[in-house]
């Protein structure tokens, strides 16, 4: 039986992030930790590496009244970052309002000034095969949407003349959409062209790019039924509009043990994007196996440490700019043991009762 996989901050984000697997019932984190409504300026220029996490204090998704707690830890690390992954509206399912900046997107920026950390965000824009573009003035549930593709810009003009945000990224493992509808896909790349020249209108110094899923484009899942690769996803893009490649990296999807992945693991994606930098939007591997899900892979902490030695290796010399661990706390079960739970809630660094796991430490002196 093939595994569905979620790829993305689940819980964390609004329901326009790709989820294939099930997922948990979204849940904002609290508003009330957000800096004034002024951040103060911030250094333009991020660190060379960005080491962070997806939003993850302890207890969630269901509980966020440690996510300050959360916030002052990752700022505790040197180059931390928090990534926001989520719908460019907050009304996910009608749009009412859509062109206004989601309330999370801001207070992630907010927060981000006033703890220290690099922010960086994924404004998502579908929940697996189902598409978030129709709005009230216009039903068109894709990228045909002319209104939708107008708010969705405004929305990203005001959002990076506000915060002038280190990084953002378009969509969330846009390959699956390219192996949906192809020929939607393209209205896509036409939107995306136009945002990025928005978004660098309004603020130069932004990175801006999409993000893929590597095992997915690659064919490189061969644990999750994954064998055809789509890199026509990627080769849609003209790259002088991609400042950074967003991409997820799961290689348990390919090999059932980290020992297993070899140190030209991405080489495939990388020959292909020659000189632009690459940001892993998301990666890790399971401590646990949850709810006797009894995956094909090894769940360990052991593993974990051997993975992040394996990641090591495999971006060594390269330009990265972002290397975010899925999760700093594990997600607690949400209710009814979902998929997305079993694959992704122990891809943490600490256990659910705050201990550092044994890759901690080890994550602490990355430094691929």
């Amino acid at each position: 039986k093939r595994i569905l996989t979620s790829l993305a901050l689940l819980v964390l984000a609004s329901p326009a992030c790709n989820l294939s697997a099930p997922t948990a019932p979204a849940t904002t984190p609290p508003l009330a930790t957000a800096a004034p409504a002024e951040p103060p300026t911030r250094d333009a220029h991020p660190p060379a590496l960005v080491k962070g996490f997806g939003l993850s204090p302890q207890g969630f998704p269901l509980d966020y009244g440690r996510f300050p707690d959360f916030l002052t830890e990752v700022a505790s690390m040197t180059n931390g970052g928090v990534m926001w992954n989520g719908a460019w509206r907050d009304d996910v399912g009608n749009g009412a309002d859509a062109g206004r900046i989601p309330q999370a997107a801001a207070a992630i920026m907010q927060s981000a000034a006033a703890y220290t950390f690099t922010p960086s965000v994924v404004f998502g824009w579908r929940t697996g095969s189902t598409l978030h573009l129709q709005v009230p003035t216009n039903p068109a549930n894709d990228w045909t949407n002319t209104e939708a593709r107008r708010l969705f810009q405004n929305m990203l003009v005001n959002f990076a003349t506000t915060y002038q945000p280190p990084f953002v990224f378009l969509g969330n493992e846009n390959d699956a959409y390219y192996a949906q509808d192809p020929a939607d896909y393209a209205n896509w790349i036409g939107f995306y062209n136009d945002a990025y020249d928005a978004i660098k209108g309004a603020s130069p110094g932004t990175l801006v790019g999409p993000v893929f899923n590597f095992e997915r484009l690659a064919g490189a899942g061969a644990l999750n039924g994954w064998s055809t690769p789509y890199w026509e996803a990627l080769e849609a893009h003209d790259l002088t509009k991609v400042d950074v490649v967003g991409v997820t990296v799961y290689p348990w999807l390919n090999y059932a043990t980290p020992e297993a992945a070899p140190n030209d693991y991405l080489d495939p994606l990388l020959a292909r994007i020659g000189s632009k930098p690459l940001a892993i939007t998301e990666t890790g591997w399971p401590a646990e196996n949850l709810g006797g899900l009894n995956p094909r892979w090894e769940t360990s902490e052991a593993a974990q440490v051997t993975y992040l030695a394996r990641l090591s290796a495999m971006l060594a010399e390269k330009d990265v700019r972002i290397v975010n661990w899925l999760f700093l706390y594990p997600m607690e079960d949400p209710g009814g043991s979902p998929d997305a739970w079993k694959l992704f809630g122990s891809i943490s660094l600490k256990d659910s009762a705050g201990n550092p796991r044994a890759a901690y430490n080890s994550w602490l002196r990355f430094a691929p």
